[in-house]
């Protein structure tokens, strides 16, 4: 097991500790003095605990099962404008069904054009775009037109572009993931989801418009549906699931994080202390600020990323996958320095 330290940042409210792993930490900061002095001497609170992003990563004793990740609020925004469409009678989604990741077989592409081709012709020519670059991009396309099949091979693109807004259906037949960001996303955006029945699709069971199939029957079957009907409302209880805000408070709640408080009367109130900014829901600068703290703990180091289910060296993007996505180049990084909790 990795051992995990709860750090404080200089120049950050108290409030804003993250985990971080120890050993990362030491090499990066080896000038800190307060390393090796634990809480036996009061120079650090160390402790270990392994929290698992869905039931698809490896197993370890004593770890729990939780998805701490949320979506982009302007994925949220999306489906708030898409349910308001829906309620004014209007037509929300002009476009079928779409997928789009990084396009390499691993990622569910063969399942995909394997499924579109032998049931082509009880998906009666089911229009599908798939959008993705990777090494695999010209076989994919080659594949598909080998096949006969009405799908269109597209570069990759930012989830969050307009041209994605008005598809109804998200094919996710990827089963190498341990969270679907995409999934997510898609089903922020009021979106039906179909995926198949694998634990990193665990998560998303909860919402009305995730479809999970077992088998080719059922996805042929729900692929139908999903294209005969509209989506099920955006409750304001999705909505939450699927935030940064709800991540956060799923994230302290399955790390045990118990932090102090300067009011004697909410340490006898309560056993868990949550800080301000997380309590009160209405103060969207501070719920923002804390997302980026989680964020930044769970996929700010390249180790952590790759122990997730990423990429290796995807945590920066080269010029051309930059160009591809239509991203800005990175800003330069201020250092931080850290000091343990005492």
């Amino acid at each position: 097991m990795v051992p995990r330290v709860l750090v404080q940042w200089t120049g950050l409210p108290p409030s804003a500790v993250t985990w971080e792993d120890e050993h990362l930490l030491r090499r990066r900061f080896p000038d800190v003095l307060s390393w090796g002095q634990d809480s036996s001497q009061g120079g650090g609170n160390v402790t270990t605990q392994i929290i698992r992003l869905s039931g698809a990563t490896q197993d370890f004793p004593k770890s729990v099962v939780c998805n701490v990740h949320g979506v982009n609020p302007k994925f949220l925004e999306v489906g708030k404008l898409k349910l308001k469409q829906l309620q004014n009678g209007e037509v929300a989604f002009t476009k079928g069904a779409y997928y789009i990741g990084k396009m390499v077989w691993s990622k569910g592409y063969r399942e995909l054009l394997d499924l579109l081709s032998k049931y082509q012709s009880r998906l009666g020519g089911l229009e599908v775009d798939l959008y993705g670059s990777g090494e695999d991009s010209d076989e994919v396309r080659e594949s598909a037109e080998r096949l006969s099949l009405a799908v269109k091979v597209h570069p990759g693109r930012d989830h969050a572009n307009p041209l994605f807004h008005d598809y109804k259906v998200f094919i996710n037949p990827s089963t190498t993931d341990v969270v679907c960001t995409t999934s997510a996303e898609a089903l922020a955006m009021g979106k039906i989801v179909i995926c198949a029945n694998h634990p990193s699709n665990e998560f998303f069971k909860q919402f009305p418009n995730c479809r999970i199939y077992n088998n080719d029957e059922e996805f042929v079957q729900l692929t139908l549906d999903a294209l005969a009907e509209q989506p099920a409302p955006l409750t304001d209880t999705n909505m939450y699931d699927l935030s940064w805000e709800a991540a956060t408070d799923r994230f302290m709640e399955a790390a045990e994080i118990n932090l102090p408080t300067a009011d004697p009367r909410m340490h006898q109130a309560s056993k868990t202390y949550f800080p301000a900014f997380l309590r009160t829901r209405k103060v969207k600068q501070n719920l923002e600020d804390a997302s980026v703290y989680l964020h930044q703990a769970l996929s700010g180091l390249e180790v952590t990323r790759c122990a997730f289910g990423a990429v290796p060296k995807t945590l920066q993007p080269d010029e051309q996958l930059r160009k591809d996505l239509g991203l800005a180049s990175p800003p330069k990084k201020k250092k931080l320095k850290l000091k343990l909790m005492t």
